[in-house]
This record gives C-alpha cells, sequence and structure tokens, in this order.
C-alpha cells in the first residue's frame, strides 16, 4: 500500500487545483483596500466569507442537495462517469470537486476546473463549466454522465431553517439530472452504502468520516490489486475470476464496475512491477 500510495501522490491531477484554491483565496482578500488590509477584522470577514460560499464536507453536501441527489452524484463519481457542474461561481465548483474527489484514488481523479466549452470524458471526470457552455445533446441523455446545475434560487425555494454558516449556499438551487437516474432502491456499490452511513451517523465527526473514507478505500484498492494480479498477470480463466469475486464479496454488478474503474488508478510504476515479476519467474526461483 506504501508503494502504491506513494505513486498516487506523485500524480500531475493533484497539484492543479491547490494553485487555483490558492489563487482563489488571494483573489478573495485581495477585496480589502491597502489600509483595511491591515485590520485583522477584515481579513477574519474576508476568509469567513470565502469559506461560506463552498462545500465544506461530504456531508456538507448531502445536506444541501439532499439524500437523493447526492447518492445519485456519489454514484456516478465511484463509477467512473463524468461530472459535470454548470455554475458562475468557479470557487464553488473547486469545492465541490475537492470534496468528491475524496471518495477516489488519486490515480483516478482527472479535473478541469473551469472552462468556457465542453470537455469530452476522457480528458477529465471532472468538469466545471460556465452556464452559457452548451453541453452536447448525447452526453445529456448519456448513462455515463450526471450535471449538476447551480442556479439562482427563487424565493420560494429558499431554505428558511439553514443554519448560519449555510446562508451563502442558500441563495443557490443545485440541479442534479443524469440520463441513467440511480433507482431508489438499486443496492448499489457496497463503498457508497458504508460512505453515506457514515454520513448519517451524526456521532461521528466529520473528521472521523474522512478516516473512514480513507480506509474504506484501502480496503477496496486491495480488492482491486488482487483482481489486477488475477487476471492482468496471472490470466486466470473468466470463470475463476467469478469466484475470486465472490470471495472479495464483489460480485455484484455496481462493484465490479467500480472495481475496474479503480483498476485504471493503479501506478503506471506498480503494474509495471507486478508484469516484470510474472515475465522472470527464474531470477526469484534462483535467488531461493
Amino acid at each position: 500500500l506504501r508503494e502504491e500510495s506513494e505513486g498516487w501522490d506523485g500524480s500531475e491531477e493533484e497539484e492543479k487545483p491547490s494553485s487555483q484554491a490558492d489563487v482563489a483565496e488571494g483573489q478573495e482578500l485581495s477585496k480589502c483596500s491597502p489600509e483595511t488590509s491591515l485590520m485583522p477584522d477584515c481579513n477574519r470577514w474576508n476568509v469567513a466569507h470565502r469559506r461560506l460560499s463552498v462545500f465544506r464536507s461530504l456531508r456538507h453536501m448531502r445536506q444541501v442537495l439532499g439524500a437523493s441527489a447526492f447518492r445519485m452524484l456519489a454514484w456516478h463519481v465511484l463509477m467512473g462517469n463524468q461530472v459535470i457542474w454548470k455554475a458562475r461561481d468557479m470557487d464553488l465548483v473547486q469545492s465541490a470537486f475537492d470534496v468528491l474527489r475524496t471518495m477516489l484514488p488519486v490515480g483516478c481523479v482527472r479535473i478541469i476546473p473551469y472552462s468556457d466549452q465542453y470537455e469530452e470524458a476522457y480528458r477529465c471526470n471532472f468538469l466545471g463549466l460556465s452556464p452559457h457552455v452548451q453541453i452536447p445533446s448525447h452526453i445529456l441523455s448519456s448513462e455515463f454522465a450526471v450535471l449538476v446545475e447551480v442556479r439562482a434560487a427563487t424565493r420560494s425555494t429558499l431554505y428558511p431553517t439553514l443554519l448560519e454558516d449555510e446562508q451563502s449556499l442558500n441563495k443557490y438551487e443545485f440541479v442534479v439530472t443524469s440520463g441513467s437516474p440511480v433507482a431508489a432502491d438499486r443496492v448499489g456499490p457496497t463503498i457508497l452504502n458504508k460512505i453515506e452511513a457514515a454520513l448519517t451517523n451524526q456521532n461521528l465527526s466529520v473528521d472521523v468520516v474522512d478516516q473512514c473514507l480513507v480506509c474504506l478505500k484501502e480496503e477496496w484498492m486491495n480488492k482491486v490489486k488482487v483482481l489486477f494480479k488475477f487476471t492482468k498477470v496471472d490470466s486466470r480463466p473468466k470463470e475463476d475470476t467469478q469466484k475470486l469475486l465472490s470471495i472479495l464479496g464483489a460480485a455484484e454488478e455496481d462493484n465490479v464496475k467500480l472495481l475496474k474503474f479503480w483498476m485504471t488508478g493503479l501506478s503506471k510504476t506498480y503494474k509495471s512491477h507486478l508484469m516484470s515479476t510474472v515475465r522472470s519467474p527464474t531470477s526469484s526461483e534462483s535467488r531461493n
């Protein structure tokens, strides 16, 4: 796991969002005039204002979107489908991707934070778009994409009971649609059900939920590694693969799809290492 996690940590995708977030933070703080920027109250107000207009955690996002919309969105994220957000607020979109990406291994994350044109799914599985961008009709009707449109909320859709620190998101209406809506009675991947269980457990703090996510991802990446070695390296027959999936507790359709997508997140170094050990079995035998 250490070797694999090092491969994930070195991915280029990890660097891009952070730099943009830093720029966004600098822009927000620059709203103070040179004279008032010396006042700590002004800086505190700006930092707080910036934080209020973004998603803070998966639990926060689930509260804002609603349980059913969040489940649909999370399902598409875990399956590797393209997740598209259309909004004017780039910071809001960036925060959404920062939160959603925590459900995936680093190697499975490809983000284009904000674009003035639609980008194909092979280029990114997280895509932020400005509101005026036209999305191809075949994408809107595709079962392999989900769209979140962020609109200005009308008075009738405002939530009067939201907590004070959620008021800035209260001005938005979030519409989640897909060509393949997730049925309410669909079992879904096992990891999604466990994530939802952690998010709904109010006895667990946000930090504890984060640790649960780390453990769940490690658990399922271990299954991915076993499956990769079994199918790609050892070239076992399909019947044996089905038996292995049952042993791993991943024989259901959604779990199989998830494992195949997560397999793309394995680093090239790790894959090459496994393949090289198979190609030269005599070297290991000679050492014994």
